[in-house]
């Protein structure tokens, strides 16, 4: 069967200095990353040199007060289905710089304080960190990313502008989150970072993180196996 290529755009709401410097370290490979090939880590392109570099950069950028249990940063991730024809060949470039250009515009390229192609897991992808300020300075991650109609307005905004030339299409709307990222954006979650995956909602009895937690594993190990069973169910 033929399939279509789509163009992925996920986002993490990182809320403290903690959550960056987790998500840095992911970046940096300055923890054990199970899902990245070591022998390849030399390939990625990180636009600043070390974590550290990068969790100073962002402490940089932000304001000296900021809201309690605000966003501090943004965390997109942007690729494209494994099955893309562009992987391996100079599309793939073009791709990830036309899509930081999509960042620099959308959030001025102030704010986009670090950028990284990561060619050392299973399939190529661009990691970067947004500072969430509007154009008057104030930080205000809700103006981005607020609410489940700006979402789809975004993701249906960057496969327009940046997919369609690359021959990717947009996901179908309110689709579940379809490739191995999952897995990273998953672990995330326990380090309390917020991502756009459709999790399911507690139930009311289930008070205990825990009971929920284990509930959204299953679920998103579901989730996987589903994708793993449709891929080719067109």
């Amino acid at each position: 069967c033929h399939l279509m290529s789509y163009a992925i755009l996920r986002t993490a709401k990182l809320k403290t200095i903690g959550n960056i410097s987790g998500s840095l370290a992911h970046t940096y490979r300055t923890i054990e990353t199970p899902n990245a090939d070591s022998s390849r880590t030399h390939l990625n392109d990180n636009s600043l040199p070390s974590h550290q570099q990068a969790l100073q950069a962002i402490k940089d950028k932000l304001p000296e007060k900021t809201r309690k249990n605000g966003v501090l940063c943004i965390e997109y991730l942007i690729t494209a289905s494994p099955d893309w024809q562009g992987f391996g060949s100079e599309k793939q470039g073009q791709y990830f710089n036309d899509a930081i250009d999509w960042l620099k515009q959308k959030h001025g390229a102030d704010n986009v304080v670090m950028t990284g192609i990561q060619l050392d897991e299973t399939t190529p992808h661009l990691v970067a960190y947004v500072i969430p300020k509007d154009l008057k300075g104030k930080m205000k991650a809700r103006h981005f990313l607020g609410g489940r109609d700006k979402m789809t307005a975004m993701q249906t905004d960057f496969a327009d502008k940046v997919g369609k030339r690359f021959g990717l299409e947009r996901g179908e709307e309110g689709s579940k989150a379809k490739h191995e990222e999952v897995k990273k954006f998953y672990a995330d979650i326990k380090k309390g970072v917020e991502v756009d995956l459709e999790l399911p909602k507690p139930k009311m009895l289930e008070v205990s993180v825990n009971s929920y937690r284990e509930r959204v594993t299953d679920e998103v190990k579901e989730q996987l196996a589903e994708i793993g069973r449709a891929s080719c169910r067109e």
